[in-house]
């Protein structure tokens, strides 16, 4: 008899934990064929982890509040330049020289940075970035008219050069930190270029590339006669603009 009663107890249990079994198996598979429930009106199932990382890439720039306007024009400036290769080779009597027309920091006057400043095709004469670049532009259309380069007497001078010339040639020279060729706008002819047809071709065309001989210099003007004397005229508007003239 005592046997039979363990068995007894032995089947039942057997039987209770097959059950069990039997009734988790079924709430899994209950589980697993019902859909799940839609999200309530107006919530949105956000992404995974891994779908926030992987989904887009990181922006690492400042936000705009933390970057100058100007600063970011300048950038903006030397993005279009690498990007689009912008930067102009040149021809000068040194060779090839590359030039961007882009100007960062004008300096003072006789004292402007010589990253800056580019080579001409004569040498050794320099000009402002832009100023040089345009100058170029008009060069070459020269070229193709009469067959040679421009010829150049001066151009970008320092404050020491402006100050030797004026203590040579006196009040025809403007004194050291007054003149356009300080800041590297200006350009000085020889007369071949400056006269006869020629001088009649640069006067009809170097307009339209921004070059003009000032009122001041021309004849009934202001100051000394300089028919040789030629500037570019949106940098020295802007530096007029600013107060630096």
């Amino acid at each position: 008899m005592a046997r039979r009663a363990g068995l007894s107890v032995m089947v039942g249990r057997i039987a209770v934990l097959g059950a069990l079994v039997l009734s988790l198996s079924a709430t899994v598979l209950a589980e697993d064929s019902v859909p799940p429930a839609n999200p309530a009106p107006g919530s949105e199932i956000g992404p995974t982890t891994v779908e926030a990382l992987t989904s887009r890439p990181l922006d690492l720039s400042p936000p705009p509040s933390l970057v100058s306007h100007a600063g970011g024009e300048r950038a903006l400036d030397a993005q279009r330049v690498s990007r689009s290769g912008s930067r102009l080779e040149l021809q000068t009597d040194g060779g090839s020289v590359y030039c961007d027309g882009i100007v960062t920091d004008p300096g003072t006057n006789g004292r402007v940075p010589d990253a800056e400043l580019c080579d001409l095709w004569q040498e050794p004469y320099r000009d402002r970035a832009d100023a040089a670049v345009s100058i170029f532009a008009l060069n070459d259309m020269y070229v193709a008219r009469f067959g040679e380069p421009m010829c150049l007497s001066s151009a970008y001078r320092t404050f020491e050069e402006q100050a030797a010339l004026r203590r040579k040639k006196g009040a025809i020279a403007a004194p050291a930190g007054l003149s356009n060729h300080g800041w590297g706008l200006a350009v000085d002819f020889c007369p071949e270029t400056y006269t006869g047809a020629r001088g009649d071709w640069l006067w009809a065309n170097a307009a339209t590339f921004g070059w003009e001989n000032p009122e001041w210099a021309r004849k009934g003007g202001s100051g000394f006669y300089e028919p040789w004397h030629w500037e570019y005229v949106a940098g020295v508007q802007a530096i007029a603009a600013a107060g630096l003239s």
